[in-house]
């Protein structure tokens, strides 16, 4: 039994990047899709969460324009991650989208996640300090 490790630094590698990768112009398509593909996902979730406890549990609490400003954002992640998507699938196809979002996308999708479900938790917060 030997006790070293075999050495892998004696072989000198160099990135092939294939031609889905080139033409998109990302370093992994296949993991901004999936990203992006899993915060349609969980901002469709949330909207239905939002939603539900804006209308149900926290109904009498929380004012409707309260309940819209915080699902408003979350919305609008979601519709930025879907575009993002297709631009991907798109530019992967050889295809060249009208509007290439991705690396805007990249950016401002978890921003308007996080504004969304802060403005929701923060009305939620007001609304039990301020009864």
């Amino acid at each position: 039994m030997r006790d070293a490790l075999p050495s892998v630094a004696t072989s000198e590698v160099t990135p092939i990047r294939d031609d889905a990768a080139s033409r998109c112009g990302l370093a992994d398509p296949a993991l901004a899709y999936d990203y992006f593909k899993s915060m349609v996902s969980v901002s469709v979730a949330t909207l239905g969460g939002i939603l539900t406890l804006g209308e149900t549990v926290f109904g009498a609490r929380i004012e409707p324009w309260q309940m819209a400003a915080g699902a408003l954002p979350v919305a609008l992640s979601g519709l930025l991650a879907l575009q993002a998507k297709t631009d991907i699938t798109q530019m992967c196809q050889g295809i060249k989208p009208q509007r290439n979002s991705v690396r805007l996308a990249l950016r401002v999708v978890p921003g308007l996640y996080g504004l969304g479900l802060g403005v929701f938790l923060a009305f939620l917060t007001l609304s039990y300090l301020n009864p």
